[in-house]
């Protein structure tokens, strides 16, 4: 299985680069996984923020093709613990999954034409994070999710 996190948006003041670099490090011992930016497209400052979701849905449509196994990041998603997370991903790997997909949206969230094609969603919590603490977070839940799947010590029972 292979793990893509694909986001909107650009890598510009990244303060949490190195630990997104360490968290891909770690994941590597376990499977490969990799951060995908989509540029945004240039947008006018008239369009509302309904337009933009919607133009950024068709880039995501664009890139995310017809892969199956989609998981969007939304404030309306559900919740999981670590251990239920770690089950999830287990279920993932079960169903031999070939590539498993995280979707964090722009600015103003997910297009509904994205939402309308793939109904799995999470939530990493019911506070908001930027796009780069999101994403650190996220990566340090799937690879928390398979220290716990190898009975390994990192996460505290």
């Amino acid at each position: 299985m292979k793990i893509k996190i694909y986001y909107i948006g650009r890598d510009k003041k990244n303060h949490h680069s190195e630990a997104e670099a360490l968290y891909l490090k770690r994941l590597k011992s376990y499977v490969s996984a990799e951060i995908i930016a989509i540029p945004p497209p240039k947008f006018s400052s008239s369009l509302s923020g309904q337009e933009v979701k919607d133009q950024e849905a068709l880039l995501l449509l664009k890139h995310l093709g017809e892969e199956k196994s989609v998981f969007l990041m939304d404030e309306k998603g559900k919740t999981y613990n670590s251990m239920s997370f770690s089950k999830l991903m287990e279920q993932q790997m079960a169903a031999s999954v070939k590539n498993l997909i995280f979707v964090i949206g722009g600015a103003y969230g997910l297009g509904k034409a994205v939402k309308e094609k793939y109904k799995r969603t999470l939530r990493l919590s019911d506070l908001t994070f930027s796009h780069h603490l999101a994403r650190t977070v996220l990566l340090e839940q799937i690879y928390r999710a398979y220290t716990i799947l190898n009975n390994e010590p990192y996460h505290n029972k």
